[in-house]
């Protein structure tokens, strides 16, 4: 089978996706509660359930390589990576979930699950049956998880220029993950990188 079927199925589902997105976090006005993290928010499980949804049936549709792909498995010299790098980037997030509670731990765990596995074990995957190099399927995941981050309340509130600063910042965050996730084969790496990162660790000090 030809890969760029399941590039122009992955390409139009980003595309979807982030229309979706804007008119519901932006134009309909969802997307402060669901920038909160607020537990009420029926948007931020919808959203969420969409990246899963077409991570993981999607490829059944363009006939490429299922979920099975995406690597389940860890290795102990990755997990002694992604802990640390993990618990490192969430002393320095300013936003992200109050690990003091269940449900938000919860809600962090589902977040990244599901921005893992469509930007990272979804995404890499499809583009690196184009791309046979190394770099241009992480780079290229990672500019749309970069721009996909204007469908975020708190990017979209910044003033002119701080908008692409959130999306080059969000870029590199997506190319490190990216980077751990071809280096590693395994989804959990990335995911466990995610879901630490985005726990306000400081709130206990």
């Amino acid at each position: 089978m030809h890969p760029i079927k399941p590039l122009l199925v992955a390409g139009s589902a980003w595309v979807i996706l982030l229309m979706i997105s804007f008119w519901a976090s932006i134009y309909m006005g969802w997307g402060p509660a669901e920038s909160a993290h607020d537990p009420a928010s029926i948007w931020m499980y919808v959203r969420r359930g969409l990246l899963l949804a077409c991570a993981l049936l999607l490829p059944l549709v363009a006939g490429s390589k299922g979920a099975g792909a995406y690597g389940w498995k860890i290795t102990q010299k990755w997990l002694l990576i992604a802990i640390p790098l993990g618990v490192a980037m969430g002393f320095v997030n300013p936003g992200g979930f109050d690990p003091r509670y269940v449900s938000a731990i919860l809600l962090a765990c589902m977040h990244a699950l599901a921005t893992e596995l469509f930007f990272r074990a979804y995404l890499i995957t499809t583009l690196s049956a184009y791309f046979k190099k190394f770099w241009p399927p992480v780079i290229i995941s990672s500019v749309m998880y970069g721009i996909f981050y204007l469908t975020v309340s708190t990017t979209w509130q910044q003033p002119g220029a701080g908008k692409f600063i959130f999306v080059g910042l969000f870029s590199i965050i997506g190319i490190l993950h990216g980077y751990c996730y071809k280096k590693s084969q395994s989804f959990l790496a990335p995911w466990i990188i995610h879901f630490l990162g985005v726990l306000k660790y400081k709130l206990f000090f």
